[in-house]
């Protein structure tokens, strides 16, 4: 669903601003400190319940405030009505249609985002935690029982390290949390791989429509989080021993890794900096593809494009979200530098709707 109104208050440096937006795109310009990214953020907590740029509320609130408040309104009228609201206190509420939501993961199946910003460009040199976030994300929207199962999961596996910590436990008591870890992990991983099996298969498609050659040459590959020649179950009992030692579980789907190699090696070490950025951009497009294909085209947030892709590469990036987006909202320091890359496109995409950011206060543009 494209967001078609947005309202913000006391959020950083934006004290109360209210804005309609477009499907397609939207572009925000204004020097450095304005708010732009602001915006995005406030968009990002408005789908996810967090900020993208830390969880400390007290950093979020406007100065001398005691709360903030994002409001927004998706899809074709009357629309879904979120609402998130933070207090510097720690009490915090999320509305969905007037009603409370019991949980973040109610906006995010409303408001399905893909951000793309220089610490989402860092994917392939991250820890393997950013990683399977994006595999769960894409997992999330497509098999729709998976977030209750991995929520099933990680409460299980909370107990499970709850247990190890206790040092001297005898074995049917461990036995019994390592039976449900199991089977719900087992489940887990089946999941994912069925996505990612389609994933990969979009992933290359978008990498063909690069033309250095050594695209042609990068893969990606799913790592479940223990070995592939044993059940879930052998590899707890393997690692019990160990786990107790340690206090945590060390083997399980909350293990899990990708990983993305170009002839063999790791990707990292043999693209540029540019060049992992495109593999980032086909990786997270590729993602949207695949949602797109359950009904649900996410809205891409994009911060400072200009400063991180050049000409080239922004008209690639513009092309596949006009394919794979409901909306963009993209944030840039010039007007012209921002809009150039959609008006390109021609058509609904290269009709951009432009706002300028300066002191907090946000304006629309011709």
């Amino acid at each position: 669903m494209a967001l078609n109104r947005l309202a913000i208050q006391h959020f950083r440096n934006l004290s109360n601003v209210a804005i309609d937006l477009q499907p397609g795109v939207n572009g925000f310009f204004g020097i450095n400190g304005s708010g732009k990214t602001s915006v995005l953020e406030a968009v990002h907590m408005l789908g996810t319940g967090r900020s993208f740029r830390g969880r400390h509320t007290g950093a979020l609130v406007q100065h001398e405030q005691q709360g903030l408040l994002v409001f927004g309104v998706a899809g074709a009228s009357p629309g879904v009505r979120l609402g998130v609201e933070k207090q510097i206190a720690g009490d915090s509420r999320i509305r969905i249609n007037g009603a409370p939501a019991a949980s973040s993961s109610q906006l995010a199946a409303c408001l399905p985002l893909q951000l793309f910003n220089s610490d989402t460009f860092a994917i392939l040199n991250g820890g393997p935690a950013e990683r399977r976030k994006q595999l769960d994300w894409v997992v999330f929207h497509v098999e729709h029982s998976y977030g209750q199962r991995w929520a099933e999961y990680q409460g299980t596996i909370k107990q499970r390290n709850a247990l190890l910590r206790r040092g001297k436990i005898n074995g049917p008591e461990l036995d019994a949390w390592d039976t449900q870890v199991a089977q719900l992990g087992e489940t887990l991983d089946q999941m994912r791989r069925q996505v990612f099996t389609r994933l990969e298969t979009r992933f290359r498609a978008r990498l063909a429509e690069l033309a250095d050659p050594l695209f042609g040459q990068t893969s990606v590959g799913y790592r479940r989080g223990w070995r592939k020649e044993l059940s879930l179950a052998e590899a707890l009992i393997a690692s019990r021993d160990g786990d107790l030692q340690q206090g945590v579980s060390r083997v399980g789907p909350h293990r899990a890794d990708l990983r993305f190699e170009v002839l063999g090696e790791l990707a990292e070490r043999v693209l540029s900096r540019g060049q992992q950025k495109m593999i980032t951009c086909a990786f997270r497009v590729a993602m949207a593809d695949l949602v797109a294909e359950s009904g649900r085209k996410p809205l891409f947030l994009i911060d400072d494009l200009p400063a991180e892709l050049d000409p080239g590469n922004q008209s690639v990036l513009a092309r596949w979200a006009s394919e794979s987006a409901e909306q963009v909202l993209v944030t840039g320091i010039e007007k012209t530098v921002v809009g150039a890359p959609w008006r390109e496109l021609g058509g609904q995409w290269g009709d951009i709707r432009m706002f300028h950011v300066e002191h907090g206060g946000i304006a629309p543009t011709e």
